[in-house]
């Protein structure tokens, strides 16, 4: 269901106008003349912006082959090393180099000889010639080409491989080896299996692609078949499938119906070798925000987002299936971490739950990755666990329960940090709400919670203010000494920090006492006896009860400071 879903999603947005074609990057034309004189090397970079590298312009090219370690020339568009016999950085063998050349002048010359083509014909004659290939080199070391590059030919002003016989004859050459003799698992019909599936770019992996299905060891083969009978997928499918895929994990896919407009971007980075993407079985708004939702939410869309069930009407109706893959690379092998489908409703409707729960009062809604930074030091989140970012998200994006880990690392950090930022508040509130159906359903301050985790923090809090109020900002406050054992282990910390409260109250004026008085009063009353240990779920509730009463002082002093 889902390839067939990727399929249909490259024929709704015109991907597959010419299957045998892809759109990559060309960073040089070589101009050659009708008797395969070299006459210009032409960029197609387009200036760069300040600070920022000029990028190649894209054209739709014959598809790559997709190379490994074995040398395999692509037909007509390639790297230096192929096309002109050279490279940059000298870590190729001449023979290495001399046997890729051609490879390349090898290819051109059975398509020339097949098509009667005049502009094959042309690059037949300059890659034959060693002194116009030669001219050529010179140009392209003096313009500092980089080995990755790829060159194309252009005869009489036109791109030879945009030629409709060169088209026809590479379009032929990709099946002409084909017998059908096997079921497509996508489509159901009768098909000749792709020897050869096309690469996908997926982060982590090798920069030319990953073959999604690869079976390259008899170990890996079975019931007789051999390499890709094992799953046969036809060429249509699998240029439509890995295509869709090439889209969605690129952020400015060229848009087939708009010239030098890209497509929208449907993915979330989730770490720097596993990303997200979602699509869904028609176009609907809510894909459009879903990216920003993630990266930099906007108050106007989260907004909109939360209000539309009490407005009468949803902002993206309709029961079209939305689909979500997480997926990964590595050592030449991509990796499927997490696989979801549902409605685009039920997204929404998961969002909104998800927004709620992490509100905490801040005006500006708090982006994923900076809620996912706060559980780790110094905000690196390479040193989060492996998979806990895929498995917060899908979490969100599908309805599921918050993995535990997810609790454990925001406790863990604010008794290591011995504080409780917003951030990290925001996450405590969203799984207490999510996994424990937890009164945590205030906004702000929530003086009826009955939680002994939740009022023990909200008394650390107020025993903190006394503190400070009597001693006027203290080097070390009753929060730096004792947070972590008082969130674990109240029984042994709180008796004697409300005894030493008592103290400091003596300190101050009367009319202030009264006021601490009657807060702790009030926390204390719904406290039978400090209980021994707080488990993880309560030591949660512990860090949102400090951040909540805290947040209340804030408010209330800036309350003040503006009435007078």
């Amino acid at each position: 269901m889902i390839l067939r879903s990727l399929v249909e999603l490259a024929q709704r947005e015109e991907l597959l106008a010419n299957p045998d074609y892809e759109p990559k990057p060309v960073a040089w034309i070589i101009a050659v003349g009708e008797d395969g004189t070299f006459l210009s090397l032409i960029p197609t970079a387009s200036d760069a912006e300040a600070g920022k590298k000029a990028k190649a312009r894209v054209f739709a090219i014959p598809r790559r082959w997709g190379r490994t370690v074995n040398s395999l020339a692509d037909f007509l568009v390639d790297k230096s090393e192929y096309v002109l016999g050279v490279e940059p950085d000298g870590k190729r063998k001449d023979e290495d180099l001399r046997v890729r050349l051609d490879l390349f002048r090898r290819s051109v010359r059975d398509a020339a000889a097949a098509t009667e083509c005049s502009s094959l014909a042309a690059v037949v004659s300059f890659l034959e010639n060693d002194s116009e290939r030669g001219r050529a080199i010179e140009r392209a070391a003096a313009e500092g080409y980089r080995s990755n590059d790829l060159f194309a030919f252009e005869v009489c002003g036109t791109l030879v491989h945009e030629l409709a016989e060169v088209q026809e004859y590479f379009s032929r050459s990709r099946r002409s080896h084909q017998e059908a003799g096997a079921q497509c698992l996508v489509c159901g019909l009768k098909c000749a299996p792709v020897d050869k599936h096309p690469g996908v770019k997926i982060p982590g992996g090798t920069t030319s692609g990953i073959a999604l299905v690869s079976f390259n060891s008899e170990a890996y083969e079975s019931y007789g078949l051999s390499r890709n009978e094992n799953a046969p997928v036809c060429r249509d499918c699998a240029d439509g499938y890995t295509t869709a895929l090439n889209r969605l994990l690129s952020d400015r896919y060229p848009d087939p119906r708009h010239a030098g407009e890209a497509l929208p971007k449907r993915r979330v980075s989730l770490s720097p070798d596993t990303t997200a993407v979602y699509w869904a079985d028609q176009e609907n708004p809510l894909l459009d925000l879903f990216t920003n939702f993630f990266d930099a939410p906007q108050v106007e869309s989260v907004g909109t987002l939360l209000r539309s069930p009490y407005k009468g009407r949803e902002t993206a109706p309709g029961l079209e299936r939305f689909y979500c893959l997480i997926l990964s690379g590595a050592q030449g092998r991509a990796i499927l971490r997490g696989m979801h489908t549902g409605t685009v409703v039920q997204v929404q409707d998961n969002l909104r739950r998800y927004f709620e729960s992490i509100d905490i009062g801040s005006e500006q809604p708090l982006p994923f990755k900076l809620l996912l930074r706060s559980l780790v030091l110094q905000g690196k989140l390479e040193n989060l666990p492996s998979g806990l970012e895929a498995e917060v998200f899908m979490a969100i994006v599908f309805g599921g329960r918050f993995p535990r880990t997810l609790l454990s690392r925001a406790v863990g950090r604010c008794r290591a940090e011995q504080d409780v930022p917003r951030e990290r508040a925001a996450l405590l509130r969203a799984y207490l709400v999510r996994n424990e159906s937890m009164e945590v359903k205030v906004v702000g301050l929530d003086k009826n919670n009955p939680s002994a985790g939740y009022r023990l923090g909200r008394l650390m809090a107020v025993l903190d203010r006394v503190q400070g109020a009597a001693q006027n900002n203290p080097n070390k406050t009753i929060v730096d000494r004792y947070y972590g054992a008082a969130s674990t282990r109240p029984a042994t910390v709180f008796p004697r920090l409300v005894t030493l409260a008592q103290h400091h109250l003596a300190k101050l004026s009367s009319g202030r006492e009264i006021h601490f008085q009657t807060q702790l009063g009030e926390i204390m009353d719904g406290i039978a006896k400090f209980p021994p240990t707080l488990n993880l779920e309560e030591q949660g509730l512990f860090a949102v009860g400090y951040y909540h009463q805290r947040q209340d002082f804030f408010k209330k002093q800036e309350e003040k400071g503006a009435a007078e």
